[in-house]
């Protein structure tokens, strides 16, 4: 994943780093293959940066992560 996309997103939406960090410490220990810790790690960004998602756009980051991975588009959803 391309570094300098994640912290100008970090930037652009005035996340504090404290917040990055603990979402991280969270995310080491979830399992990402289960439906509901991705959509509960999607909540939490979307939160972070203040970006609310419907159901529709939800869904389609949860079945993009669970078959392609997390990958840098990811970021492209929260930036609407």
């Amino acid at each position: 994943m391309n570094l300098n996309k994640v912290m100008n997103f970090i930037a652009e939406n005035n996340i504090q780093p404290e917040a990055v960090f603990a979402l991280v410490e969270k995310v080491r220990y979830l399992d990402l293959t289960d439906e509901a810790s991705i959509r509960q790690v999607i909540r939490d960004v979307s939160k972070l940066a203040g970006k609310n998602l419907d159901k529709a756009e939800e869904n389609k980051l949860v079945r993009d992560i669970m078959s392609n991975g997390v990958n840098e588009n990811i970021f492209n959803s929260f930036n609407s």
